[in-house]
C-alpha cells in the first residue's frame, strides 16, 4: 500500500512540517500572550503566574532529551502526532484549571512535554529526506512557522478576549490544532523515514558516539543557546508587561506591539541564512556576530530608557530577532554536523532543550528583577547577558572549526 503512494519530499515536506510547528507555538504560546487578562480575571501575582510558564518550560527542556532519544527508537512521524493530539487536550482542559496555579501548572507541564514531541523528529525526518541545500530550505521555513504561530496568536488574542473572554483564546487554538492532527494523521504514512540523502548517515545506526574532538567548544556552544532562551523567550514572555507598567499602554495594545517581536523573528532568520550562507560557513562564528548586534540594541535600550515605546519596541524586537537567528544557527545547524556519529534526534533535542534552560531561569528571573529592581536594571541584566553570549560564541569559534575540517 505504501510503495503506491507518492512520497512527500522537498519543499512540500518542508512547508507540512512549517504547518506542523505553526500549531505547536499556536498551542503553547497563548497563555503567554493572555497572560495580562489571567492576571486581572484571577488576581493571581504575575509573579505567581510565571510558574506556569516555568513549568512548561522545565517540561519542555526535559522533554528534548526524551524525544530525542525516542525520535532514534520509534517513528518520528508518530512522536509528532502524539505530540500534537496531547496539546490539543491541554488546551480544552487550561481554562477549566484557572481556580488553581498548581493545577494551571500542571497542565501547562504536560503541555511542554508534548510540546517537546515536535522539534528532534523533524530533524531527523528532514536529515533523512534532504541535502545540505534543502535542509537549510527546510529549517529556515520551519522556523517562519513559529513566528507566524505567534502572529496569530497574538493578533487574534485580543480580540477573543474582546468579544469571548480569554478561556475563548484556548478554544480557537485548540481548533486549530484538531484539524493539523487530521491532516498528519492522513500524510505521515507517506513521509520516508528510511531515505538518508546526507551522506555519512546510516538509516539504521542508533548508537550514539560522541567526538571527542566537539566537547570544548559544545560546552560554549551549550552556554551560548541557553543565554540565547533566557533573551529570546524572557522579553517575548514579558514585553506586554514592560510596557503595560512603563509606558501606561492597555493590556490589548502592549499583546498587539508583541507582535512585532515575531516580524522580526522571520526577518532575522532570513537575513541570518542569507548572511551565513554568503559570509560564514562557520555557525558559531556567526552566531557571535549576531549576539553582537543583539548587545548593540539591549545597550541602546538601556541608555535611552524612558526616551519612548518606539525605542523601545524596535530595541526589544531586534534582541529577540537576533535571538532567533542564534536559533538558526547553534540549535537547527549545529546537530547537522554529527550525522557521521548517529543519533541526529538526539543531539537535535540536547541542544534545544538547552534554550529552556536558559527560559526557566529568565522566565521567573525577569518577573522577580522587575518587582524588585525595575525595569531599568532588567533591561541591563538583558545586556548583560547578550555579552556573555558573545563572549562563548567567539571562545567556541576556532576549536569548533577545527571539528567541522575533521
Amino acid at each position: 500500500m505504501r510503495s503506491s503512494q507518492k512520497m512527500i519530499t522537498g519543499k512540500a515536506l518542508a512547508w507540512l512540517l512549517t504547518l506542523v510547528y505553526f500549531t505547536s507555538y499556536v498551542t503553547r504560546v497563548n497563555f503567554a500572550a493572555s497572560i495580562l487578562e489571567v492576571v486581572t480575571a484571577t488576581g493571581f501575582e504575575k509573579s505567581a503566574l510565571s510558574v506556569i510558564l516555568v513549568s512548561q518550560s522545565v517540561t519542555y527542556g526535559v522533554g528534548q532529551l526524551l524525544s530525542g532519544r525516542l525520535g532514534d527508537k520509534i517513528k518520528p512521524t508518530t512522536l509528532i502526532f502524539g505530540g500534537l493530539i496531547v496539546a490539543v487536550v491541554t488546551n480544552l482542559l487550561f481554562p477549566a484549571l484557572s481556580f488553581s496555579v498548581a493545577l494551571m501548572s500542571v497542565a501547562w507541564a504536560i503541555n511542554g512535554l508534548a510540546q517537546a514531541m515536535m522539534w528532534p523528529p523533524m530533524v531527523k525526518i528532514l536529515v533523512a529526506n534532504t541535502d545540505d541545500a534543502m535542509y537549510g530550505y527546510s529549517v529556515v521555513r520551519i522556523s517562519w512557522g513559529s513566528s507566524f504561530g505567534t502572529i496569530f496568536v497574538y493578533l487574534s488574542a485580543p480580540l477573543i478576549i474582546r468579544f469571548l473572554g480569554w478561556e475563548a483564546v484556548f478554544l480557537v487554538c485548540a481548533l486549530v490544532g484538531v484539524a493539523v492532527c487530521v491532516l498528519w494523521g492522513l500524510l505521515m504514512s507517506r513521509i520516508s523515514l528510511s531515505a538518508p540523502a546526507a551522506e555519512g548517515l546510516s538509516a539504521d545506526n542508533t548508537s550514539f558516539h560522541f567526538p571527542m574532538a566537539a566537547l570544548f567548544p559544545m560546552i560554549f556552544i551549550v552556554l551560548g543557546i541557553i543565554f540565547q532562551g533566557m533573551l529570546r523567550d524572557g522579553i517575548s514572555s514579558w514585553m506586554p508587561s514592560y510596557l503595560a507598567e512603563v509606558f501606561n499602554m492597555g493590556n490589548s495594545a502592549s499583546i498587539l506591539c508583541t507582535v512585532s517581536l515575531a516580524i522580526f523573528a522571520i526577518i532575522c532568520q532570513t537575513l541570518s541564512a542569507a548572511v551565513y550562507k554568503r559570509f560564514f560557513k562557520n555557525e558559531v562564528f556567526c552566531g557571535f556576530a549576531i549576539f553582537s548586534v543583539a548587545a548593540a540594541f539591549a545597550l541602546l535600550m538601556f541608555c535611552f530608557y524612558d526616551a519612548g515605546k518606539l525605542i523601545a519596541i524596535l530595541a526589544m524586537a531586534m534582541i529577540t530577532g537576533c535571538m532567533h537567528g542564534i536559533n538558526l544557527m547553534l540549535i537547527t545547524h549545529v546537530p547537522k554536523r554529527y550525522k557521521k556519529y548517529g543519533n541526529i534526534s538526539t543531539v537535535a533535542g540536547v541542544v534545544n532543550s538547552c534554550t529552556y534552560v536558559g527560559s526557566s531561569i529568565s522566565t521567573y528571573g525577569i518577573a522577580l528583577l522587575s518587582e524588585t529592581l525595575g525595569w531599568r536594571y532588567t533591561v541591563g541584566v538583558w545586556f548583560l547577558i547578550a555579552l556573555m553570549g558573545c563572549v562563548c560564541c567567539l571562545v567556541a569559534t576556532r576549536p569548533w572549526k577545527r571539528f567541522m575540517e575533521k
